[in-house]
């Protein structure tokens, strides 16, 4: 099967990283996967033979919105794939519209956030309702019970092409030693270190850790990640006099995300907003003990089979992430209860049972060889085959 899969921005990202995945599991299928992104913002797929870009750089206003999703029809008309996967809400739009425009006989789509009600979050939730409800695409991926929930008060119509497939999140394909880690990415040697992952943006709320950093006396915070909070976070550092504390590692390609989770003693995480937290359970998976904000989807894709929690769940602002990381270094029991539980997450978020989840759904819409129920937040199991 000829399997295209349309991302909206080519960086490091939660998102990308599980097309990654996805891309490198049904290739091992046997299947011909390739991922185009709708613009470039970093170079971090510059060298992915499986990756193509319609335009270099982010497009400006309506005009270069318009020439993006032209150039993907143009490009996929030229691709003519079997399936089409798409991500995040401008890549379900254009790749949905692009993919049915040019004969695609498989359309999935993933919500990667929750239905907005304001703003242009809100106006691309209404259109996305309105192409479920028509099904223009085959199939919607929630990525979590919580997820799914969301979606409770969307017509019928809408619901009853929800399929939840948990992401897959991958263990470490080697293991690293901490003060080779630290080394390599100019990290204090002997410092107590907490470490954190993910786009530098306000919704992500590293301002609460940067503030966590004034509370606990001598403690580093290193992360990985680049946006547009980059500058606020680095002057927010200099006005709590703990500029010499932070550091801010830039973005850490996929293939390096193990080797600097492991320069850290803990794992920090205090975003306000998330569908999964692909993230912390890539850090809990790793081996290190998290503190992370309460959030109930949090609590749940960080919580084994077997009910233990692999983070110590607090208020996510700056004295809440404080207080849970003191506690984590005065504590060693505890640190290492959570960093076992988090070590068992790996089954549990298996990329391979994800890959197989989602050949089984597109040869299912595209070729009617696989059965798959639906899943709505009323049965809530996962999907699997």
């Amino acid at each position: 099967m000829k399997i295209l899969q349309v991302q909206t921005q080519a960086e490091a990202g939660g998102a990308q990283r599980i097309s990654d995945m996805l891309g490198e599991g049904l290739r091992a299928r046997g299947h011909d996967v390739r991922t185009v992104f709708l613009y470039r913002k970093t170079d971090v797929y510059d060298r992915d033979p499986h990756a193509d870009f319609i335009l270099a750089h982010k497009p400006g206003g309506p005009a270069g919105q318009m020439r993006a999703v032209l150039g993907l029809i143009s490009y996929m008309r030229k691709a003519r794939p079997d399936a089409v996967i798409s991500f995040q809400h401008y890549g379900n739009i254009a790749g949905t519209l692009a993919a049915r425009l040019c004969g695609a006989r498989s359309i999935v789509a993933n919500q990667s956030g929750a239905p907005q009600t304001r703003g242009m979050r809100g106006l691309l939730t209404q259109v996305d309702k309105l192409m479920g409800m028509a099904g223009l695409y085959h199939a919607n991926v929630v990525n979590s019970g919580w997820t799914a929930a969301q979606f409770d008060t969307f017509p019928r119509a809408y619901r009853k092409r929800l399929k939840r497939i948990d992401h897959g999140v991958p263990a470490a394909p080697q293991l690293f030693e901490k003060a080779a880690a630290r080394a390599a990415f100019g990290l204090p040697a002997r410092a107590r270190l907490a470490v954190s992952s993910g786009r530098l943006a306000a919704s992500k709320n590293q301002a609460a850790l940067v503030g966590a950093l004034a509370l606990v006396p001598d403690l580093h915070l290193a992360i990985a990640g680049t946006g547009p909070e980059e500058n606020n976070l680095a002057a927010l550092a200099e006005n709590l006099h703990v500029r010499s504390r932070l550091h801010l590692v830039g973005e850490v390609p996929p293939g390096r995300i193990f080797e600097f989770l492991a320069a850290g003693d803990a794992y920090a995480f205090a975003s306000t907003t998330e569908t999964f937290g692909l993230a912390a359970v890539e850090a809990a998976i790793a081996g290190l003990p998290i503190v992370a904000g309460d959030l109930d989807v949090l609590r749940e894709v960080l919580t084994t089979r077997e009910g233990a929690p692999a983070a110590r769940f607090v208020p996510p602002d700056a004295d809440g992430i404080a207080g849970g990381l003191a506690e984590l270094f005065a504590r060693p029991a505890l640190a290492t209860a959570l960093a076992s539980a988090g070590q068992q997450l790996a089954d549990q978020y298996a990329p391979e049972a994800m890959c197989a989840a989602y050949e089984a759904l597109l040869l299912h819409h595209g070729f009617g060889t696989a059965t798959i129920p639906s899943i709505t937040s009323s049965d809530p199991e996962r999907l699997s085959v």
